[in-house]
């Protein structure tokens, strides 16, 4: 059995270091130009536009305050700024939990619904052409994305956006 230096167990070697650097760049990249396409064309952020998302995806009940926050990775502080932001536009609207004073939800208005339905094609349209067609196994990839995710204690299938 060989004995590794510390050097050995603690760095990359240089073909690894390539992998995960070339990773970083491009998912850099590609939340950059979602984020800059949804701004240009609909003047909404990519976090908003995560938001936006998974409260659609909740339906007309909504989501407590720390379910959104959760399921869209934003802090608990951060998620009452946020959502703050967007009831200001008028695309969210926040009501208090009927069995816990501290506790709220969070729906889409009618507008927040457009806003979404506003939204959609162009985060689709991005991520097909950067993303999805450049990849020839999709299947591949969602195993990779998966396991990487499952390694860090998220389900297949969690939602982010």
């Amino acid at each position: 059995m060989s004995t590794m230096t510390t050097r050995e167990r603690t760095s990359l070697d240089t073909s690894d270091q390539a992998v995960w650097r070339s990773y970083l760049l491009a998912a850099r990249l590609l939340f950059e130009e979602i984020d800059r396409s949804l701004s240009e064309e609909v003047d909404l952020s990519l976090p908003d536009y995560t938001l936006l998302v998974r409260l659609g995806e909740a339906g007309e009940d909504g989501l407590r305050m720390g379910e959104l926050a959760d399921s869209a990775v934003f802090s608990r502080s951060r998620i009452s700024h946020a959502v703050a932001r967007l009831e200001q536009a008028g695309w969210v609207e926040r009501r208090s939990c009927p069995t816990d004073r501290r506790g709220s939800f969070a729906s889409l208005t009618e507008s927040g619904r457009d806003k979404l339905a506003e939204a959609e094609p162009v985060h689709a349209r991005v991520v097909q052409q950067h993303l999805l067609a450049a990849v020839d196994d999709k299947d591949s990839l969602r195993r990779l994305t998966d396991s990487i995710g499952k390694s860090l204690g998220a389900e297949p299938g969690d939602p982010v956006c």
